[in-house]
């Protein structure tokens, strides 16, 4: 198997990412403003000396534009008994021109008194719906068994909070990972670091949002087409970008056998060049993209708090670990993954053998950039802002995770993600975010001083950091 046979079993795989994005995204549910308005609806059409259980459980309505619930009437201290009857009101809902915005709704019917007339719609908006509110939720029986509380176990408020910290932390950390492996594949091949990654995460996060916006201006808010064509963009621009960093910057210096300092400064550089074309070619404003996706899963509650996982959080996490087996893959069983083994083993070695040094350091740069954009996609994707220099703190937080796990290992890079966005997320949660860099490279400190090689110790053997038979992955 030749290198280019490699390349194209990476692109092959990776193109599994996403459809992932595309999967999660086709499982979101009906957005709770319209449960919420059917609920409220009800009561100003049925007979208001009844009162009204409602069988059918937010969680159990299906997607689109029309929702119907299931309720029954009954008597003040009524108990509900399998005899009795059960009707339905089915509410309709304009389309929305874009995401997790109010919809219009148009068009009400039941079963019990059939459709709406136009002119009792205008009066139960206008004098109902908009004035009565959540007061009549006092006409349903134990409205909080049917609404938005989840119908999972209760844990205590407190175990659910933390619950939630570490969910979120988990998610954040494996961001991290993703960026902090591109730290450490560049720095076992070349013992080098290169700290322009972060502004090539904030470059591809901005692709993300520019392409997530035009989409949506040509096709409309197509959450999955969003999803699937900004993630490939984002994808594009950071290996594009990576790749342009070696030819011009990385790949002359290393033929010239430039020193560690003089890689530091030429990193430095291309920081600057980057957010300076950034904040001057495109500008230097904050970059927003509308929340495009809100779908959760309640797994636990405390009382009202419910523990969520979110949708970007599970593609985040789920993409990190499928990210982390086809790259183990890779370093192992392709002819990339060999050549890549044999100039961290011995480059000279490696040369006179026939391997393409410069290929090889090509490859590896693209590889680290795509992992860049997969980086800047979740992050723009997730938290939806970024401007100019957003990418210094995260380049410089990943590589501390780096640095942490240990520099040159793909286990010392997840360990440090995990470990800095479990950090960040429980400082913030219990102490507040003021002091929450404080926290994240006291933390730094501390185990440098600790333990200075890091966690798992420096891949400074020149052997592979992911040669399974010397237990480096």
């Amino acid at each position: 198997m030749n290198t280019r046979s490699g390349s194209r079993h990476l692109h092959r795989v990776f193109w599994l990412l996403p459809l992932l994005a595309a999967l999660l995204t086709s499982c979101a549910p009906r957005d709770p403003y319209q449960f919420n308005i059917c609920r409220l609806a009800l009561p100003g059409i049925e007979d208001e000396d009844k009162q009204i259980r409602l069988v059918t459980r937010f969680d159990e309505t299906s997607d689109g534009n029309t929702i119907t619930l299931r309720y029954q009437l009954l008597e003040p201290g009524e108990i509900p008994l399998p005899s009795t009857e059960t009707h339905a009101i089915t509410c309709h809902f304009e389309d929305a021109t874009r995401p997790n915005t109010p919809t219009n709704l148009y068009a009400i019917e039941t079963t019990r008194l059939g459709p709406v007339s136009d002119a009792h719609m205008v009066l139960l908006k206008r004098f109902w719906i908009d004035r009565v509110g959540r007061t009549a939720l006092e006409s349903y029986i134990d409205p909080e068994s049917h609404g938005l509380r989840a119908d999972v176990p209760d844990i205590g408020l407190p175990a659910a909070y933390a619950t939630q910290l570490v969910l979120s932390g988990l998610a954040r950390g494996a961001i991290y990972g993703l960026l902090a492996l591109s730290f450490t594949l560049i720095y076992g091949l070349i013992g080098r670091i290169n700290l322009a990654f972060g502004e090539v995460v904030m470059t591809a996060a901005l692709g993300t949002i520019i392409t997530s916006l035009w989409i949506s201006g040509m096709v409309g808010w197509l959450i999955p087409v969003m999803v699937v064509g900004s993630v490939m963009m984002a994808t594009f621009v950071g290996s594009g970008l990576s790749h342009l960093t070696w030819r011009n910057v990385f790949g002359p210096l290393g033929r010239k056998a430039a020193g560690g300092r003089a890689m530091i400064v030429a990193s430095l550089g291309c920081v600057l060049v980057i957010q300076e074309f950034i904040r001057i070619v495109i500008s230097a404003r904050n970059f927003n993209l509308p929340p495009i996706w809100q779908f959760s899963v309640p797994l636990l509650r405390g009382d009202h708090f419910v523990v969520r996982l979110h949708g970007f959080d599970m593609l985040a996490i789920g993409g990190a670990v499928l990210v982390a087996g086809v790259l183990v893959w890779i370093m192992g069983k392709t002819a990339f993954g060999r050549n890549w083994r044999a100039i961290s083993q011995d480059r000279l070695g490696a040369a006179l053998c026939g391997v393409s040094l410069s290929r090889t350091e090509s490859q590896s740069f693209v590889l680290a950039g795509f992992l860049c954009g997969l980086t800047g996609a979740m992050l723009a994707l997730r938290y939806g802002v970024i401007n100019f220099h957003s990418g210094t703190l995260f380049g410089f937080k990943a590589l501390t995770a780096a640095i942490l796990g240990g520099i040159g290992r793909m286990r010392g890079a997840w360990l440090g993600g995990l470990m800095i966005g479990l950090t960040e997320t429980l400082w913030s949660g219990y102490f507040g975010g003021a002091y929450r860099d404080v926290a994240v490279f006291g933390l730094l400190a501390a185990i440098l001083v600790l333990r200075p090689q890091g966690l798992l110790g420096i891949n400074d053997s020149h052997d592979s950091l992911f040669s399974a038979r010397n237990g480096q992955i």
